[in-house]
């Protein structure tokens, strides 16, 4: 805030009367005079203005026809300098030191408005006492910029009122009325009389304290309306002391059900009063029966159920949900504003972090004046907070888990998505993370964990780690070959063991060591040659060395899917201009080789492979993935619903799709299929297509991508493990089960 002050120039009193005569004299003749110039001065002005250098007349404007000529340029006006704060010795009469006081405040210059309080009340408080008590109840009130207003008193009497604007980040702007006294000192000169209750009215001996009302947390549902998280409970174990019998035994028994020491058991009740329940270690709600025997053995040892905010699903769901933890200090200036104070929490990651405005709502609060004994004395302003609101998910907490298990202990991710509108079903990354140790506690064990620098757990290996994808890529290479080289599923071609480029030493090698004979290119990518994929790779490059590339882009891939709920990377789709620009060198058909199995400088999500499977599915909608259905108040109102949002189509012809999709239905139902014998016995027909993806290690990364059911595809999904082994043997199996799981639960939802 800045408004105009007046002058602090002292008045003179004492001059003499002659001196004043002559003053006045002197001004009136000049001032005479500067009217005079000035008029004539006007005159020229006017009469130059209506006769132009061309002879324009009448207030016709006058144009130059010199192209060099412009306007006069306009002068810059100078930022005029702040005012310094006056000095307290060259304040003398009571309305003076009353505006000097206010300007000081209003600088913030504590110092200096303690020079001006009278001698009595220095007695009672220093100065260094004086200014830590401004500057804490302006901390206090989260002050950010102050205005202190003269709006009445009497100054003989030697009282005035102010009104004091503060703005608050906690409160916004808000006013009080404050009543400033003087005293008149033995020099004669007026000082104020001080109290606390010229900072806040009515503080006296009291404090500022903010009373935060926060909104009870929103859920996070499933499509079904599910919780993810929510208010739930959680079994808090703790000890009372008046009940302890044996000391001893209790720290000793406690301490090996709890795994913690003796001394931090003992540090966390020994301040208690007897009567007390001190919280020790949080559980969730549903205990191992027999610990809670065995705790419920040790007198001077409770469990109690405590609300709290709870995961259900625990790690299975962690990285859509998020997790929270209490706003950093270096987070909370920024935060202040929009209620949160220290010790409060904050989502991070997943629907915890993005939809942190809609889950937190809007919090309010009161800042009021506390007496010594506690009690409230009045209310200087209150803000009243806004309920939350739920976030349902298209997420199927089911399904979900299903894929969480099938995943076991493998490093990888699981995706599905439905085809027909981009909802995502499930997502699942592991290693994965329980968000319920956030709020319970973590162990040694388990936040050495979470802060592996190998595995990273926290991180969202769907949408945030880009892999190369091996011969899941082939369908792109199909399809451009067919548009681009003039080929149908039945051309044939050999599939030798080898592959070379005519003058290159380099060679190339199909998964089977003898090759696979001549094969339609149906076989092809059913029983996945690698050999005839790099022929017409090569041979796309030789027609134009964007071929491929831009296929590959044109099924999504090398840009974000948009899904806006959670962090992706883009992965990276390879031409001339990248390499030159990323690797320094120049493109060469090797590169495009490698690009028609997907290896090479290629690389993209679990997601993004996801959705371009789910457009292969639906006949070639690329839909845009999302995991927020729905937002809802607690009055119901819809604050958000979802709608489907396309990112364009495949830009190949139904008929090439549709090949595409019966060569996929064969890689399960044929019997040179390479996922025939794990998809034997299916509760459905599905297509899919087995990945296997060299890495810079001896293990390549396992892929699987499918949908289902055959005909009507209600399901598409991508299974990936990292450095798993061959995809037919690792991920396929992972996504038979998904699949299984799907069709027996959900496929008729």
């Amino acid at each position: 805030m800045s408004r105009n002050r007046p002058s602090f120039a002292n008045a003179r009193k004492n001059q003499s009367g002659s001196r004043n005569v002559l003053a006045l004299i002197i001004l009136t003749v000049f001032a005479i005079g500067v009217i005079a110039i000035g008029l004539f001065l006007l005159a020229d002005r006017l009469g130059t203005a209506s006769i132009g250098s061309d002879g324009a007349e009448n207030g016709e404007v006058a144009v130059s026809d010199d192209p060099s000529a412009t306007e006069e340029p306009t002068a810059e006006v100078e930022d005029q300098p702040t005012p310094l704060p006056p000095d307290p010795e060259d304040l003398e009469t009571a309305r003076e030191i009353a505006e000097g006081w206010v300007t000081l405040w209003e600088a913030e210059d504590y110092r200096g408005m303690y020079e001006l309080i009278s001698q009595e009340s220095r007695s009672i408080i220093d100065r260094d006492e004086f200014v830590e008590r401004y500057e804490g109840i302006a901390q206090e009130l989260a002050q950010t910029d102050i205005e202190v207003e003269i709006t009445g008193g009497v100054e003989e009497a030697l009282r005035f009122n102010l009104v004091v604007t503060r703005d608050s980040a906690r409160v916004g702007e808000f006013e009080d009325e404050i009543l400033l006294t003087m005293v008149q000192e033995a020099q004669g000169r007026p000082r104020i009389d001080w109290s606390p209750s010229l900072i806040v009215d009515e503080l006296a001996d009291g404090f500022i304290r903010w009373r935060p009302d926060i909104p009870q947390r929103g859920r996070i549902l499933d499509q079904h309306g599910r919780p993810l998280a929510h208010l739930g409970q959680i079994s808090k174990v703790g000890v009372i002391p008046g009940d302890i019998e044996d000391e001893g035994a209790l720290l000793n028994e406690l301490s090996d059900l709890l795994d913690m020491s003796e001394e931090r058991i003992e540090s966390t009740y020994s301040a208690g009063d007897p009567g007390w329940f001190m919280p020790i270690r949080d559980f969730p709600d549903q205990m191992d029966e027999e610990l809670v025997d065995r705790l419920n053995a040790i007198p001077g040892v409770s469990i109690q159920k405590w609300p709290e905010r709870v995961y259900p699903a625990g790690p299975a769901a962690a990285h859509v949900v998020g997790y929270l933890t209490e706003v950093s200090s270096e987070e909370l200036p920024n935060l202040i504003s929009e209620g949160y104070a220290p010790g409060d929490v904050l989502g991070r990651g997943g629907i915890e972090s993005w939809g942190e405005e809609y889950l937190a709502g809007t919090r309010g609060g009161r800042i009021i004046v506390v007496g010594p004994d506690g009690n409230e004395r009045r209310t200087v302003v209150e803000v009243s907070s806004e309920p939350a609101a739920d976030i349902t998910l298209t997420i199927d907490i089911d399904l979900q888990r299903a894929a969480y298990d099938a995943l076991g202990d493998d490093v990888g991710s699981v995706v599905v998505v439905d085809p027909e509108s981009g909802a995502v079903r499930a997502m699942v990354s592991k290693p994965s993370f329980n968000p319920n140790d956030f709020i319970m506690g973590h162990t040694t064990e388990s936040w050495e964990q979470i802060n592996d620098p190998d595995l990273r757990p926290l991180e969202n290996r769907t949408t945030t780690f880009a892999y190369p994808v091996g011969s899941i890529f082939k369908v792109i290479t199909m399809a451009a070959g067919m548009e681009y080289l003039g080929m149908d599923s039945q051309t044939t071609m050999d599939c030798s063991a080898e592959f070379q480029l005519p003058g290159s030493d380099q060679v190339w090698r199909d998964w089977s060591p003898d090759g696979q004979g001549n094969l339609s290119l149906h076989n092809a990518l059913v029983q996945s040659c690698n050999t005839i994929f790099y022929q017409i790779g090569a041979d796309l490059d030789s027609e134009d060395q964007d071929l491929l590339p831009e296929a590959a882009r044109g099924f999504g891939l090398g840009s974000s899917t948009g899904l806006d709920a959670l962090r992706e990377v883009s992965g990276t789709v390879p031409d001339a201009q990248w390499k030159i620009e990323t690797v320094g060198d120049f493109w060469s058909r090797g590169d495009a080789v490698n690009l028609s199995i997907g290896q090479g400088y290629f690389e993209a999500t679990p997601l993004q492979m996801a959705v371009l499977y789910a457009a292969i599915a639906n006949g070639g909608t690329l839909y845009e993935p999302y995991l927020v259905q729905e937002i809802a108040s607690l009055e119901g109102d819809i604050l958000y619903e979802a709608e489907e949002q396309e990112n364009g189509e495949i830009p190949f012809p139904d008929s090439t799709l549709s090949a595409i999709r019966e060569a996929m239905v064969d890689v399960t139902q044929a019997s040179n299929g390479t996922a025939v014998e794990v998809f034997d016995g299916a509760l459905v027909p599905s297509g899919g297509k087995t990945g296997t993806a060299e890495t810079s290690r001896d293990d390549p990364h396992s892929w699987y991508a499918a949908f289902a059911p055959d005909g009507s595809p209600g399901m598409a999904m991508v299974a990936m493990v990292e450095f798993g082994g061959e995809g037919s043997a690792v991920a396929a199996p992972i996504s038979r089960q998904v699949v299984d799981f799907w069709a027996d639960n959900l496929m008729d939802d």
